[in-house]
């Protein structure tokens, strides 16, 4: 039996239903637009032609998505490493406000600890962390974690000696 053949059958019966994949409803096969292969009626082409044209303009979007994720990636990924080198000479600017002869850097998890007097008095008055942020930059987990237990004073001091 050719392809024309059982399509005019399944057009003729009009107790023959299919089901839509889509949406599960049935629907009369009588009243359905039948091709085979690439031999479309008029109404299956322009709808051929319709999701063609949709698809291909979801293509380009996704493409378009994906360039500006690479370019955001990229810029995110500079400016973490400007951010890195920049923390290592903030203690030498002028706009800096801590004596830089007092800090010293740890730079992970934190940036800086200022030990205020140490260069300056003949005594330490303050110890401060401190951590250098740019832009919406905010404590990562680790830090947020270093930052509580500071402030729920789980801090002490420790002599350690080699026996």
């Amino acid at each position: 039996m050719r392809e024309a053949d059982i399509i005019s059958i399944l057009q003729s019966d009009k107790n023959l239903y299919g089901e839509c994949p889509s949406c599960g409803g049935s629907f009369q096969l009588a009243k359905a637009e039948f091709f085979y292969g690439d031999r479309f009626t008029p109404r299956a082409k322009e709808r051929v032609d319709e999701w063609m044209g949709g698809l291909n303009k979801r293509t380009k979007e996704l493409r378009e998505r994906r360039k500006k994720a690479k370019e955001r990636a990229t810029k995110a990924t500079l400016s973490v490493n400007v951010g890195k080198v920049i923390e290592k000479i903030v203690p030498a600017l002028p706009c800096f406000k801590y004596n830089s002869q007092d800090c010293r850097g740890l730079f992970d998890p934190i940036d800086f600890i200022h030990f205020d007097g140490l260069a300056e008095k003949s005594k330490v008055d303050f110890i401060r962390i401190i951590d250098l942020k740019t832009g919406r930059a905010q404590l990562n987990p680790r830090q947020r974690q270093i930052k509580d237990a500071i402030e729920r004073k789980k801090v002490e001091w420790e002599v350690y000696r080699k026996k």
